[in-house]
């Protein structure tokens, strides 16, 4: 999710757990608890561009490291603020720290939950990285507990709230995607479009547009469908084109850019003769954008020394796309 997002519902955990005796104090070290785990981008610009990929959301996302982290964090607020509340502190820590990486679970991109023992990166593919139905009230329930006294019941109660909110709308996210793919599914028997594996995932912004990737043997019939849409999902098609990795493709960078994108790539040779790998995974806001791809990566080198560099996508929000954005969203409303 959001850094933000992560914040909100950290100092939510802090309040929740040490707000009564602590006040702010808890909301600051819950913040930062929850907040945690993303400290691994400050690693990932030292790393090969293929192995940032795998590290963002790696070991720090992991349970084992919410455990190490918690006592060490816990020790550091409690000695700062001179108490005895260690246990509290760790406790406080270690939920909020779990939290975020539960929660980003729920993404696109893969969490690596389970490590060191199980390297699989989970992704349900349920939420997008940013919900403003999400955040934005979670964040006024954040604002409107900061006014209020930190004896206070109703303090409690808004923290409470946060937290509960955040749940249900995971699980609404988690049922919308079950009715999307039925829809989906629907569409694809209708339009007899034969595929071996179908991915779902919402665009940013809100739960209720999405992009749908139907795979075949060759490449994957792609299109996106919104909550209220009521006609025909129009699919276009993109090969994968793995062909043109050649003797590339037995590189161990390459395979780890594939295990990344869950085999959801497709491979592009331009007009200058280079070599790019996209992943498919993460829709577009232009939609009828060919360069909609938000990981793209330039391949080179040999199969013995291979080199990748990641292009920069364009992910400017502007009034143009947020027009496009919401004429999608309400196309047949």
């Amino acid at each position: 999710m959001d850094s933000l997002t992560h914040i909100v519902l950290g100092a939510a955990t802090g309040q929740v757990v040490l707000g009564k005796k602590l006040g702010n104090k808890a909301l600051v070290w819950g913040a930062i608890a929850g907040s945690l785990p993303d400290f691994d981008a400050f690693i990932t610009p030292l790393l090969h561009p293929v192995d940032a990929l795998l590290f963002h959301r790696g070991p720090s996302h992991a349970i084992v490291f919410a455990a190490v982290a918690a006592p060490i964090l816990g020790y550091i607020a409690s000695k700062v603020h001179r108490d005895n509340l260690l246990k509290q502190w760790s406790f406080m820590a270690f939920i909020a720290i779990l939290m975020h990486s539960t929660i980003d679970i729920f993404n696109t991109y893969g969490t690596a939950l389970l490590l060191p023992f199980n390297d699989a990166r989970l992704a349900f593919d349920s939420m997008g990285i940013i919900d403003f139905i999400l955040l934005l009230p979670i964040v006024v329930l954040l604002i409107l507990l900061l006014f209020k006294s930190h004896a206070s019941l109703i303090r409690q109660e808004l923290a409470f709230a946060i937290l509960i909110y955040t749940s249900l709308f995971v699980g609404f996210s988690v049922a919308n995607k079950l009715r999307i793919e039925r829809k989906i599914m629907e569409q694809l028997d209708v339009q007899k479009i034969d595929y071996t594996r179908l991915k779902t995932a919402p665009l940013p912004l809100t739960n209720f547009l999405w992009l749908a990737i139907a795979e075949d043997s060759t490449g994957y019939h792609f299109g996106y469908i919104s909550n209220f849409d009521k006609h025909t999902v129009e699919f276009s098609y993109i090969k994968r084109n793995e062909h043109l990795l050649g003797d590339l493709d037995q590189n161990d960078k390459i395979k780890d850019l594939k295990r990344f994108t869950d085999g959801f790539f497709m491979v592009e040779q331009r007009a200058d003769s280079s070599l790019w790998m996209h992943d498919l995974r993460f829709g577009s806001m232009g939609f009828n954008d060919e360069d909609w791809f938000v990981f793209s990566f330039e391949i080179g080198g040999t199969s013995q020394e291979v080199t990748v560099s990641r292009a920069k996508p364009n992910r400017k929000f502007s009034i143009g796309t947020a027009a496009k954005y919401w004429q999608r969203l309400t196309k047949d409303l």
